[in-house]
């Protein structure tokens, strides 16, 4: 019985409705974590996120996270009560994406200089999927144009990974790498 109720609960999660809409508890601490003038496009729960980092020792998996876009970054979330910033990846530093969404298990992968991102999403997801490369493209295009018609000197490259980020950053949003000024 207990089994049969796990597993109720399992594909519980994976309701339309409980499938892109973020919890109350992440919703309130993504919209802190955000810059003002930043918004978010999508939001949807994903499987997977395989995470490969330069260093084999810095990467990881993560299962049943949130992936949400916005028109600045992608940001990968754990999916619990609060919200708990995994990954985040900025939109004008993506080199490469390979989208595999028409498959039954959907999955995008972004390259960044240095770093990979899988990320799978559940069958159960896949309905929402559609459209989805089109909304990451623009945003992409969109953050790139941004960068371009930033004033000068207002992003740096991370000395740790060679993200792009902004000069008032104290830590490196790709890596995490505390910054230091000279």
């Amino acid at each position: 019985m207990a089994i049969m109720s796990a597993v109720k609960n399992i594909m519980g999660m994976f309701d339309a409705k409980k499938c892109s809409e973020l919890p109350h508890g992440i919703k309130k601490g993504v919209e802190k974590y955000i810059k003002e003038e930043e918004s978010i496009l999508v939001t949807l729960l994903n499987w997977r996120v395989v995470y490969k980092a330069p260093r084999f020792i810095d990467s990881n998996t993560y299962f049943h996270t949130w992936f949400i876009l916005t028109d600045h970054r992608i940001i990968i979330a754990r999916n619990s009560s609060g919200f708990k910033r995994f990954r985040d990846i900025p939109l004008s530093g993506i080199s490469q994406i390979f989208y595999e969404l028409d498959y039954s298990k959907p999955r995008i992968t972004i390259a960044s200089p240095g770093h990979e991102d899988i990320i799978e999403f559940p069958k159960q997801a896949s309905h929402h999927c559609a459209g989805l490369e089109e909304i990451i493209n623009e945003a992409i295009g969109n953050a790139r144009v941004m960068l371009q018609n930033s004033p000068e000197g207002e992003f740096i490259f991370c000395g740790a990974c060679g993200g792009s980020i902004l000069r008032r950053s104290h830590y490196c949003s790709e890596c995490g790498a505390k910054l230091n000024y000279t």
